[in-house]
């Protein structure tokens, strides 16, 4: 197949990244696609990380050390420096199978309109085994309607219309943690999404990550106030049961347990009175039982396990 998009840009941006951030580089340089820009934001790094990058003899890398701005501020200064039409995204310590970029390319090519696409993720630990996987809606009205409760779409798996992501002011730089979210979610009305049900990133799970030691409140903020003005403006009964359901689970994961339960009533199935019996846990142990991810750890399956045990041992070298 003959590629038509060839104007790539992986944008990574890292922060004392110095542990990981080679493993990272690695998996981009090992792409099967090899025609890209590898643009390297170094968000004012205080470690080794400048000096891991420089170690890298590739004319595809374009390294900018920055000064300390935070990790939306630097995506921003890359996108405005890219030289092309299309960009993706990877963290500096997540990692790509080799035909990540690939895959993605040809869908697009085959499939005119798509703005974001990404694809399925592996959770592993820092002892490099897997957690477990996630397997999120794969179709763009689905997609839209899990950007109610959660973020679908993988940060270090995703490539979208660099212009349309402009186009709109980028990442919000005030937003905090949860910045890819809250960009997916403010423009989820003028973006189609896409995304491949295949495992394109391996995602290092961190208690000291961003996301993890960040606050939730802005993005419950705004989850929140969407679904109330839906609920309140809602007319059709499923509509007011769909809403009413969606405000519990953002209690839950976000915001109070115990005002999760003013929303229990209505659509009730077995996982939301387990997950209503759990909002009477003393919080340590109600914090503790949903960072386990209990469910998506049965679901991934010993096989599938296994399998993807040897995918990343194979990118760990």
């Amino acid at each position: 197949m003959t590629n038509k998009i060839r104007n790539v840009t992986v944008l990574m941006a890292a922060f004392n990244d110095s542990q990981y951030i080679a493993g990272s580089i690695k998996s981009i340089l090992n792409q099967s696609f090899r025609e890209f820009e590898f643009l390297i934001i170094d968000d004012g790094s205080t470690d080794d990380t400048e000096k891991i990058v420089k170690s890298f003899k590739d004319k595809r890398i374009v390294y900018r050390k920055i000064q300390h701005t935070g990790l939306a501020g630097a995506l921003n200064y890359g996108l405005k420096i890219s030289g092309s039409d299309w960009v993706a995204r990877i963290d500096a310590d997540d990692l790509n199978p080799a035909d990540r970029l690939q895959k993605q390319i040809d869908h697009l090519n085959a499939n005119k309109g798509i703005d974001v696409i990404s694809g399925w993720s592996v959770y592993f630990d820092k002892a490099n085994e897997i957690l477990f996987t996630l397997k999120t809606p794969v179709t763009d009205k689905k997609i839209k309607e899990f950007l109610n409760l959660h973020n679908p779409v993988n940060h270090s798996s995703v490539m979208f219309n660099r212009k349309k992501i402009l186009s709109e002011g980028g990442y919000n730089e005030n937003f905090g943690t949860y910045e890819d979210f809250e960009l997916w979610f403010r423009l989820k009305s003028k973006l189609h999404f896409k995304i491949l049900p295949e495992f394109l990133v391996f995602t290092r799970f961190r208690e000291d990550s961003m996301t993890g030691r960040g606050s939730k409140k802005s993005i419950y903020k705004l989850l929140k106030a969407n679904a109330e003005a839906h609920l309140s403006s809602s007319e059709l009964i499923k509509d007011k049961r769909y809403w009413n359901n969606i405000l519990f689970w953002i209690e839950f994961f976000y915001g109070d347990k115990n005002i999760s339960r003013k929303y229990f009533s209505g659509d009730i199935t077995l996982k939301k009175s387990l997950a209503y019996l759990n909002t009477f846990l003393p919080l340590n142990g109600f914090e503790k039982l949903i960072e386990l991810r209990i469910r998506q750890r049965l679901s991934s399956g010993f096989r599938v396990r296994k399998e993807l045990r040897n995918k990343l041992k194979e990118l760990l070298k």
